[in-house]
């Protein structure tokens, strides 16, 4: 349902900025993006969790990739097959891909927060054992005990989706943007909360250097977005030409 839910979303945001003239897209490019990062997303997002937090597995039988009820999707991945459709969708409609890219980046936040809260209702992706007073008991088959534990999905709902997306929706309304730079600040963003919210999650797979192996991997993205942020600063904007 989140998927389900995330997909209208994204349709409907396409839509408004076309309407108010916050994108060049007409309505024909908004759905072949639509596809085109939808596809992305879920390979890619899949792959990632195969290949990040299930390797062992995924060596051994391939076609655990297309059991989806053993594991689930890596949002690192997701990432990468979002920036490869984005490429690819921007090279066929001849459109400039940091313009499209601040586009989608400026709507996938919500989608995070959206993710996240159905990892909460279904209780996926535990927090911490905690004491603190808003902690919660998720019954799950019993598998999970009657432990006390960090609502930690709803931690990342929040520093991951709900202020990354208050920002952006802020700052794309601003004409005068450098190509590249709200997609360089999501990733920063979604980076530094991702790292911060670990720390009260559950880890979901073996450690790497101390750190979890969502830490481990944003630290990548948040350096990327650190030097795509200061090589974009200076950056006047332009518009696209769409065909």
């Amino acid at each position: 349902m989140a998927y389900v839910i995330s997909f209208f979303l994204v349709q409907f945001f396409l839509a408004s900025y076309t309407k108010r003239n916050l994108s060049s897209l007409v309505p024909l490019q908004n759905d072949a993006l639509l596809f085109y990062l939808g596809l992305g997303i879920l390979v890619g997002g899949r792959l990632g969790y195969c290949l990040l937090y299930n390797w062992d597995q995924f060596t051994a039988n391939p076609l655990v990739f297309f059991q989806i009820w053993r594991g689930g999707m890596a949002s690192h991945g997701g990432f990468i097959g979002g920036i490869l459709a984005i490429l690819y969708f921007s090279r066929k409609s001849r459109c400039n891909p940091w313009i499209i890219g601040d586009i989608v980046c400026s709507i996938i936040p919500l989608c995070l927060m959206i993710g996240r809260c159905g990892n909460f209702i279904n209780a996926e992706l535990v927090g911490r054992v905690t004491e603190v007073p808003w902690g919660v008991v998720f019954e799950r088959g019993g598998t999970l005990g009657l432990a006390v534990r960090h609502p930690s999905q709803l931690y990342e709902a929040f520093f991951e989706g709900s202020l990354p997306f208050i920002v952006l929706q802020i700052l794309i309304r601003r004409k005068n943007n450098a190509p590249g730079y709200l997609s360089s600040l999501f990733l920063v963003l979604y980076a530094v909360g991702r790292i911060g919210c670990e720390f009260f999650r559950e880890p979901d797979a073996g450690l790497i250097l101390g750190m979890t192996r969502g830490q481990f991997w944003s630290i990548f993205l948040l350096i990327f977005g650190i030097i795509l942020m200061l090589a974009k600063r200076n950056v006047r904007r332009s518009l696209p030409k769409l065909n």
